[in-house]
Parts: structure tokens; C-alpha cells; sequence
């Protein structure tokens, strides 16, 4: 008989973890609070946010912002052996690092840093923020410093972008369009014919010669980084399906979540990812059934029993809903968090998110 796992084995067993789920049901603040639960344990913890919002830095206390392109340590959300450190990321410095490591000189990475088609696609490229933040992953993964980096995806759909970027960059690397804009000079007139030079001169009248050389400057110079590029997007592809790397889905009770939760749980098995664990957050606590009461007399005591009645059929449903998602995610550790009175907004009340999730 298989023993189901718990989160405290997820914690344990995991170099990566990521969080992912719909958005507005405190992913980012179950993200922390894993992140604490681990370095409680012994463990050196890392844990990185994807999402602009600062709510990951406004609750563990830090003054930083995405600009800060190292961890930052949080030394009262641990004690003994254990650390925690916690990045914003910046999907632009982090593009800027990546060129400079596989430029192969400076020179050859000052020009593509100072290309204004790159400066312009570095921040706002479709698919670029999500590629940074698993290039980032993959740093700090592979860097020694940390037994387990926790990553905080933004919300589902842009998680399965964000779980996708390695996959498609090797397409785009492959694609016959990049193939050609990367082509030397003279092999790149032979192989455009009148369509494409139409094409390019429409686009010289239109936005002018200067642009579309620094375009075909800009492909042509990361073609000299190619294999690089393709190497390490099949090593995070490969890091991301790894044994030692879990994700947690962090859902809440209510319909359309479930309903989003359930199509990323299908997402992360059709792509070959492994679910660790399923989070329900925000759950109403379940009342004892109530006794009928007859004739009740308008007033406090028909109220109340009327709103208990309330409470009983919604915590009912959620629970309903929730039996779904938990049987599509048969296998994965279970955690439910209640609904609680107030927001989570320092390292105390991370803590004591961290204990309801894995215990003291």
C-alpha cells in the first residue's frame, strides 16, 4: 500500500519547487510560507518571485525591488541551520546577464547590449519575461548555494508560459524566418526573393533603414550565441520534468478556481511535469449541522441560525469542489488553509502559515 506523501516530504525531497495556481487565491504568500516551513528544517531556501506586485518583499519585511538582482536574506524567518533569502526578479537584468555569459568576449556583448531593437524586446518580448524567470531559476539551481529554490509563478496561464519558454525558444531557434535573418550578407540577398525585398523596403519606408538594419544586426549577433542558448534550454526543460523538482498547486475553494486548477493540473501531466502537492487556501470552516428550528420569531436568533445555515450549505459546496480537484490530483500531498480573519503581512504571520502547512 502507497503512503500518501505529505508536504513536509515535498519540502524535503525537492532542490526546486514551484507554486502555481489561479491568481487571488495567496499563492504568492504560500509560496513564503513553504519557503519558511523548509528552511525551518535545515535547509538552505531561496525563494524567488515572478509576479511585479510586492507583496512577497512587503511580507517578509525587505526593502527591495526588482532591480535588486541578488537574494536577499530574511534572518528572522529561520532559526538553527536553515536560511531563507528571497529575489524579485527582473526579467531585463536578467537577459542583459544571460547575453553577457554567452556573448564569448566583451566586445561582442557590449554591441548586443547596446542594440536599440534588443533594449526594446529585453523587457517586453512575449514569451521573454517568462524564459527570463526560468533562466534565473536555473542560476540558482545550479549555483550550490541553496538545497531548494522555491519559484512563484504568476497566475496559471502565464505559468504554462512560463513552464513552455525553454521549449519555445528551440523553436524559434529552428524557425525559417530566424534562419534566414541570420544569414551573412551575401548569402541572406541570395536566398530573400522579390517578395521578401518588397517586404523590407516596405518596412525601410515605413519605419525607416535604420531600424531594420539594427533587427537584422540584433539576430545576426545572437546567432554567435545559438548553441549556448540551446543548451541551456534543454537543460532547464530537462530540470523542470527532474525527479528532485516539484510543483504545488495553490488553489481556492470557490468554482472558477477549481475549474483553472484543474486545467493546469492537466497541463502539468500532459507536459510531463510532477505534482507534488495541491494547497486549498481560504476554505470556510465546516459548522456542526444545526438542529431545525420552527417558527422562529424574526430577531438575533432567527438571524443567526439563518446565517449558520449559510455557512453550513457554502463550506458544504467548497468541500464538494474540492473532492474533484483532490481526486485529479490523486498522489499529491494535501493541505487545506482556513479562511482566516486579516491579510498575512510580516514574517510572524508566515510562520504561522508554515506550521498550519506542515506542522510545528
Amino acid at each position: 500500500m502507497t503512503t500518501q506523501p505529505t508536504l513536509n516530504d515535498v519540502l524535503a525531497n525537492s532542490s526546486l519547487l514551484v507554486t502555481c495556481g489561479p491568481g487571488g487565491v495567496g499563492k504568492t504568500t504560500t509560496a513564503a510560507a513553504l519557503a519558511i516551513a523548509a528552511a525551518r528544517m535545515g535547509r538552505r531556501v531561496v525563494v524567488v518571485t515572478v509576479d511585479p506586485a510586492r507583496r512577497l518583499a512587503d511580507a517578509l519585511g525587505l526593502d527591495m525591488d526588482s532591480r535588486d538582482h541578488e537574494p536577499h536574506q530574511v534572518h528572522e524567518a529561520t532559526e538553527g541551520t536553515g536560511s531563507l533569502s528571497a529575489l524579485m526578479l527582473d526579467a531585463e537584468t536578467t537577459f542583459d546577464r544571460l547575453i553577457t555569459e554567452r556573448a564569448g568576449d566583451p566586445e561582442r556583448a557590449a554591441a548586443v547590449l547596446a542594440n536599440p531593437v534588443y533594449r526594446s524586446l529585453a523587457g517586453s518580448l512575449g514569451g521573454a519575461q517568462e524564459y527570463m524567470a526560468i533562466e534565473r531559476l536555473h542560476q540558482l539551481h545550479s549555483s550550490g548555494a541553496y538545497d531548494l529554490v522555491v519559484i512563484d509563478t504568476p497566475p496559471s496561464r502565464h505559468a504554462i508560459d512560463l513552464l513552455e519558454a525553454p521549449d519555445r525558444l528551440v523553436t524559434f531557434l529552428s524557425h525559417p524566418i530566424y534562419r534566414v535573418l541570420t544569414l551573412p550578407s551575401r548569402s541572406f540577398a541570395k536566398v530573400t526573393n522579390a517578395g521578401s525585398s518588397a517586404f523590407l523596403w516596405l518596412v525601410r519606408k515605413l519605419a525607416g533603414p535604420k531600424i531594420v538594419e539594427d533587427t537584422i544586426e540584433f539576430f545576426r549577433s545572437l546567432a554567435t550565441m545559438e548553441e549556448g542558448l540551446r543548451t541551456r534550454a534543454a537543460e532547464v526543460s530537462v530540470l523542470l520534468r527532474d525527479k528532485q523538482t516539484a510543483f504545488v498547486l495553490v488553489s481556492s475553494p470557490r468554482a472558477e478556481a477549481i475549474a483553472e486548477s484543474t486545467h493546469l493540473v492537466n497541463a502539468l501531466r500532459d507536459g510531463g511535469f510532477r505534482l507534488g502537492g495541491v494547497v486549498v487556501n481560504l476554505v470556510h470552516p465546516l459548522p456542526p449541522p444545526a438542529e431545525a428550528f420552527f417558527d422562529l420569531a424574526p430577531g438575533p436568533l432567527a438571524d443567526h441560525v439563518a446565517y449558520h445555515a449559510e455557512l453550513f450549505a457554502l463550506a458544504t459546496s467548497e468541500r464538494s469542489e474540492m473532492a474533484e480537484l483532490m481526486a485529479l490530483a490523486k498522489g499529491a500531498a494535501e493541505a487545506e488553509l482556513p479562511l482566516l480573519d486579516g491579510d498575512i503581512h510580516d514574517v510572524a504571520g508566515l510562520k504561522a502559515l508554515a506550521e498550519m502547512l506542515v506542522g510545528p
